[in-house]
């Protein structure tokens, strides 16, 4: 097997991985707060024995980009609660359309006329999934959704800049998304074993092994390729939710996601070019 082939294997295992945080969510009765704490305490012990190491780099880029990290964590959660878990995922992949954004902002320069058709089309998707409140999730979820996804373009933004460290942003994340859940603890001691489990496995098989595979499988492949491949979280969440927990998705939602998902792939498309 040849090495972009590898890294194309890595991806799709972390895609795959990713995926399963809707229906893990979806068990777990307890506050959002509450949840992403857990599972970052997890995640950032998993770092530490990944990374053989707690040192953590600081400077202010490190830091706005935790922040995001945090913030796009605990609205992904709270989506999820709140509407169905493909409008929290898809909705969430409207993170690429908003760094076109930015950095046409950043650059100080007119978006071209494509940028502006998959803008445009991202957009409309974004609001077909208003049209479908009866039986597509509800208008709060949806908002905290977009929310997510606006934080989650400041991840890439950030990161991408000179001195940015996305490890040492990430592991920052945990520590802060941990330490402002503890108020919220007392629903993880009353979770029984089957919400236990679930957490466990958010924390290792949803954050953190996915994210050693994909920094491995990253530098194999193609930065194009991980993006397309990386899509097949959006795709898979809600089929596990709907297979384990039977949540539907609306027909309005289901053509909204469609558009934003074609927009995000011509945009990472059209960067490569």
């Amino acid at each position: 097997m040849r090495t972009d082939q590898k890294g194309n294997l890595y991806i799709l295992m972390t895609a795959v991985l990713w995926s399963m945080g809707g229906v893990l969510v979806k068990v777990i009765p307890a506050h959002p707060i509450a949840i992403n704490g857990a599972r970052s305490l997890i995640a950032f012990l998993f770092f530490v024995c990944y990374r053989r190491g707690i040192k953590i780099r600081i400077n202010r880029l490190v830091i706005a980009a935790a922040f995001c990290v945090m913030l796009t964590n605990i609205c992904y959660v709270a989506a999820t609660k709140l509407t169905t878990a493909a409008n929290a995922i898809v909705l969430q992949y409207l993170a690429p359309v908003f760094v076109l954004i930015w950095d046409c902002i950043y650059q100080k320069r007119k978006p071209r006329k494509s940028q502006l058709l998959i803008m445009g089309t991202a957009f409309l998707g974004m609001f077909l999934f208003f049209m479908d409140q009866l039986d597509g999730g509800h208008l709060l979820g949806n908002l905290i959704a977009i929310f997510s996804g606006l934080t989650f373009s400041g991840v890439f933004f950030i990161n991408s800049l000179p001195d940015s460290s996305s490890n040492d942003a990430s592991m920052l994340a945990f520590l802060m998304s941990f330490f402002i859940s503890i108020p919220y603890w007392k629903d993880i001691w009353h979770l029984d074993g089957k919400g236990m489990l679930a957490v466990l496995a958010l924390g290792i098989f949803q954050v953190g092994l996915p994210y050693a595979i994909f920094a491995k499988g990253v530098r194999m492949t193609s930065p194009v390729n991980a993006s397309l491949i990386g899509l097949m979280e959006a795709l898979l969440n809600p089929v596990w939710v709907f297979l384990f927990y039977g949540e539907r998705v609306g027909k309005f939602a289901l053509l909204g996601a469609a558009l934003i998902l074609l927009s995000v792939a011509s945009g990472i498309r059209q960067n490569a070019s």
